[in-house]
């Protein structure tokens, strides 16, 4: 069934007059390009810049005061940029804002944070980061100083769908109104909240390892039009980018690869949708899909993402914890499976990353364990190799179980609570990581060869614990 059009009152940036720009309601969070519609009713206008946009300075949320426009505005924040969607695309949407469709309700917006040891994002440190800022852009033409925003942050979103409860909300009054703004919101000085990466260890599908942000205008004039300003153009920034598919470089990022251009990003993984939430039930929307052959600069037809940036403060890093001891044999994709720990080999710091790689895709697998080593070809009818001995524990508990998505991998980490290093199974108990006390372990998951199911085992590691 093709989506139903309304028509949203919108408009362009400041100085610009209103024009229509035709709202497309999608019934999933996903769509192909088929199912799209060609061409929007009506195109919205163009700005021929973004110096139209002003700058608001930073609002310092621990102290409530501001520091106005100055080359020193982002500090203290960050250093690290862990999302970044600010390709502008020259439009707002006053839907769900102020002054246009389904005024006052939340607009949900999706993207991806890393967590370390996806293949993926090599440069992905850790796995729980501390937000201390971020950034949006926004208009509001209502009088001055009235603008305000309900701004919330979600750890893991269905993309479309209605929001969970936010892991942290920051309510912002008395902004900057009359045109339209960046303002960086400073967390620092005991307002930063901790924000775990892919869905905070969710396994399964893009759907469960999303993050979400939300905003929702709480500004005191509301009879002018207010959102927030379009963002992202992944086929001018992102090297990567394949033509209908989902922004995967996290350009502009710690983690990912310069911007084509010049500093602008698409938000890793937003998708040209975003969820609009009031008391009817949370709806998908978009501008009638994406285009763009002007390279650099505005769209052809704006992506449906808003802009925002987020930062956090630099991780510890994560260095490689125990050695390879043992190799396996090729699963179905022709290569070993590969098995790495990282963190710490510290038990008093519980800090460690299992992570599984090179398996076919949707492969299930459990984490196999023992303080001996030993060597067991084809164990209970594999066509891997058992490197562990003895007394063999399991990682079965919640979360632990998993299955390999599309980048191949499977991993349990301690800083996200999935698996804990003072609880290491064995047999029918658990023991306690402790200096000088050796665990190894390997990953034992299905397989299929010659269309008959069977298992196989990661290479194997094997870490000697210090304090």
């Amino acid at each position: 069934m093709a989506p139903s059009f309304l028509c949203v009152s919108s408009l362009a940036l400041a100085g610009l007059p209103a024009t229509s720009l035709a709202l497309a309601q999608s019934s999933t969070s996903i769509r192909t390009a088929s199912e799209r519609p060609a061409v929007l009713t009506a195109e919205p206008a163009r700005i021929p810049s973004i110096a139209q946009v002003r700058d608001a300075g930073a609002y310092h949320v621990a102290t409530g005061t501001w520091t106005r426009r100055g080359v020193q505005q982002r500090s203290p924040i960050g250093p690290d940029v862990i999302y970044a969607n600010t390709a502008m695309s020259g439009y707002f949407s006053s839907a769900g804002g102020a002054g246009g469709f389904a005024p006052l309700s939340t607009n949900v917006d999706e993207g991806f944070i890393p967590a370390r040891g996806n293949p993926e994002y090599p440069l992905a440190d850790r796995s729980v980061y501390t937000v201390d800022g971020f950034q949006i852009n926004y208009c509001d033409l209502g009088a001055a100083a009235t603008g305000g925003w309900d701004i919330s942050f979600y750890e893991s979103y269905v993309p479309c769908a209605s929001p969970p409860a936010p892991t942290a909300s920051v309510l912002l009054n008395g902004l900057p109104a009359t045109g339209c703004w960046t303002l960086f919101i400073d967390l620092s000085g005991g307002q930063e909240f901790d924000f775990a990466g892919e869905g905070g260890g969710a396994a399964g599908t893009q759907s469960s390892t999303s993050f979400g942000w939300s905003y929702r205008y709480i500004g005191t004039d509301g009879t002018a039009p207010a959102g927030f300003i379009l963002a992202g153009d992944p086929a001018s920034t992102d090297p990567g980018w394949i033509t209908g598919g989902l922004p995967t470089d996290g350009t502009e990022t710690y983690y990912g690869p310069a911007s084509l251009c010049g500093g602008s990003a698409t938000g890793n993984r937003t998708q040209d949708s975003w969820g609009l939430i009031n008391p009817t039930g949370a709806n998908c929307w978009w501008f009638g899909g994406y285009s763009n052959t002007n390279g650099c600069g505005v769209p052809f037809q704006p992506y449906a993402s808003f802009f925002m940036e987020i930062y956090a403060q630099s991780g510890p890093g994560s260095a490689p914890v125990g050695a390879a001891y043992c190799s396996s044999n090729p699963n179905s994709t022709g290569v070993n499976t590969t098995l790495a720990m990282s963190g710490s080999d510290s038990a008093s710091a519980n800090d460690v990353l299992l992570a599984a790689g090179e398996l076919p895709l949707g492969s299930v697998g459990v984490f196999v364990t023992s303080m001996t080593q030993g060597s067991t070809p084809n164990f209970m009818g594999s066509q891997g190799n058992l490197c562990l001995g003895g007394t063999l524990g399991y990682l079965t508990g919640p979360g632990q179980v998993r299955s390999a998505g599309l980048d191949g991998s499977i991993r349990i980490d301690t800083t996200l609570g999935t698996w804990d290093v003072s609880a290491i199974p064995a047999g029918a108990g658990t023991y306690a990581a402790a200096a000088g006390v050796t665990s190894n372990f390997q990953l034992w998951h299905r397989d299929v060869v010659a269309s008959a199911p069977t298992s196989n085992f990661s290479d194997a590691v094997s870490v000697t614990w210090s304090m």
